[in-house]
This record gives C-alpha cells, structure tokens and sequence, in this order.
C-alpha cells in the first residue's frame, strides 16, 4: 500500500503552501492520485509505472501552483 498523502506532500514540498490549506489540498490530490493508480494497475499496468503516471501531474509546480489558485478563486468566500 502507498502512503499516497506523504508521496503528494514530498512534491509539493517547492509551493511552499500555507500550512492551513496543505492538509486539504494534500488530501484532495492524494485520493486522486490513488484513483489513478488504481484504474491503471487494474488495466495491468505494473506497479512502478502506475505510481509514476498517477503522480505524474504533480511533476510540474508551476502547473499545480496555477491550478491550486484556480480552485482558491473559485472556493465561496468563508462566512
């Protein structure tokens, strides 16, 4: 089993993220991320190309920096 939360967090690690919003954002893209693995393995793909190709999006911070402001601006505003 893969520890899908540390592997995301390790990746990351350069956004320097507010703590406060780390958690959530870890979580979000580590269920992804299992999800990917899973379809892919399931389709029989081995074991160390499917945890590659589900954290192969995290591989390019300026795309996950963009794409986490993207969703910070549409989150509804805190009442």
């Amino acid at each position: 089993m893969h520890d899908w939360k540390a592997l995301v967090r390790k990746r990351l690690g350069p956004l320097a993220l507010d703590p406060a919003r780390e958690a959530d954002i870890v979580e979000e893209l580590a269920i992804h991320a299992a999800e990917h693995y899973a379809e892919l393995t399931a389709a029989g793909m081995p074991e160390l190309e499917a945890v590659a190709a589900a954290l192969a999006p995290l591989g390019y911070p300026e795309r996950v920096a963009a794409e986490i402001a993207r969703a910070e601006r549409a989150r509804p505003a805190a009442s």
